[in-house]
């Protein structure tokens, strides 16, 4: 028999609140370690799936070792949890199922689960946080970030980079490879050098906003359905035609494609 930690009443079995004072059940569960050193060699692949209220933040570290740490606020209610399988290092956090009923948050503060990891400066990287910001500084190799309701920032990163968000903005910071970008509601924002294969930018309603550096070496198609497009300078070979606008920078050997349905459009190199 369990009883409440407030009032002491008796608790029905698998009760989530007390009958009586109305005090949430807290399960005597192991607490989750916050703290992980995990070592690897060569180029490690980290996978990280975050479906609680949070933040994940990527930044570089140790050659040899992939560092976890976890802010966990009512550690009680998440599931955390992080493994190893050779160089695949995994780390999984979420509501626990009997706390998913988001009402009984309204008055109460909700779990929320902020992860930080220090990898090696190559490292690939596949994150989902469903509900927080996504940031990933200096890494170069295969990068997956999504994100359902957060703004994604991917600082000094080379390689091939793809970022999706529903709703929040995509900013890319001296970023150097291929990139593919894309959100629902949300700017995207690059600055950075393409490679000479195929990126693309897209967003239903918001700005897009590219600035090249190095000699890019691109074929350029942007569309716009309500807004404007500037390149400066002007494009090689350029021709618009019902707001979409195509030409070339240098060869062309590559392709750059920017799709907005609401918003402008800004390419400068």
């Amino acid at each position: 028999m369990s009883y409440c930690r407030q009032c002491r009443a008796k608790l029905p079995e698998d009760a989530n609140f007390c009958p009586v004072c109305g005090t949430r059940v807290i399960s005597e569960t192991k607490p989750a370690e916050r703290h992980h050193a995990l070592k690897v060699s060569g180029r490690p692949r980290v996978v990280v799936t975050n479906i609680a209220p949070g933040s994940v933040e990527v930044k570089t570290g140790s050659e040899d070792e992939v560092i976890v740490d976890l802010d966990l606020r009512l550690q009680e209610d998440l599931n955390c949890n992080v493994s190893q399988d050779d160089n695949v290092v995994t780390i999984n956090c979420s509501v626990r199922d009997e706390f998913r009923n988001w009402p009984a948050y309204i008055f109460t503060s909700r779990p929320v689960a902020n992860i930080l990891l220090s990898v090696p400066a190559e490292s690939d990287l596949d994150i989902e946080n469903r509900a927080g910001d996504i940031v990933v500084s200096d890494v170069k190799g295969t990068i997956a970030a999504e994100s359902s309701a957060g703004v994604i920032n991917i600082r000094g990163c080379k390689g091939t980079v793809k970022a999706r968000t529903r709703a929040g903005s995509v900013n890319f910071e001296n970023v150097d490879g291929t990139i593919t970008a894309r959100s629902s509601a949300g700017s995207i924002k690059f600055s950075g050098d393409l490679s000479n294969g195929e990126s693309w930018f897209r967003t239903s309603i918001g700005s897009i906003d590219i600035s090249l550096k190095g000699q890019p070496d691109l074929t350029v198609e942007a569309s716009t359905t309500i807004g404007n497009i500037r390149c400066i300078p002007e494009l090689a070979d350029a021709h618009y035609r019902r707001n979409q606008y195509t030409g070339r920078i240098g060869a062309g050997k590559g392709r750059l494609i920017a799709e907005t349905k609401t918003g402008s459009i800004t390419i400068q190199h």
